[in-house]
């Protein structure tokens, strides 16, 4: 955000959105979420030491400790014959920055005792950090994604 207004602007705006708890993509949105989730690995892979696997949409390909448990990227490495889980990333879009989403996957993701990220669009990084703040969630950094047709940029 860039002025003091705005900010307060967002603030006084944020109890409604904060309030909303529907946590369902809503209808277009989850082809822009599942195009960032498929992006990470290749955006990520030569900054991190470890494997990196997504779960876009309603995939079920890596869990996260808990067989209940399948976030949109999961950083892991094998380790004495068997998966160490290092890192988790949820990625966002408008519709699902809310409390209801924090506190039924984000709480739970930052309870596994490994880093965990959120990736959300450019422009909703401080309602992320709010919403997060509100329910507890230990977030360990926030990153804003963008995109450039069918290019995601990684901000």
């Amino acid at each position: 955000m860039n002025s003091h207004t705005e900010r307060q602007t967002m603030l006084k705006t944020a109890p409604v959105i904060l309030d909303h708890v529907q946590t369902m993509r809503q209808i277009g949105k989850q082809p822009i979420h599942d195009l960032v989730v498929r992006s990470v690995p290749q955006l990520w892979q030569s900054h991190v030491k470890c494997s990196i696997a997504i779960n876009p949409g309603s995939e079920q390909n890596m869990w996260a400790g808990m067989p209940d448990l399948y976030p949109d990227v999961v950083g892991w490495v094998w380790r004495n014959g068997r998966r160490e889980l290092l890192w988790i990333a949820a990625v966002e879009t408008e519709d699902t920055i809310t409390l209801a989403k924090a506190r039924s996957q984000w709480k739970r993701y930052a309870a596994l005792g490994v880093p965990f990220y959120l990736i959300v669009p450019l422009g909703f990084r401080d309602l992320a950090a709010m919403v997060a703040a509100r329910e507890g969630v230990k977030v360990n950094r926030i990153y804003k994604y963008s995109l450039n047709g069918e290019r995601v940029l990684l901000i």
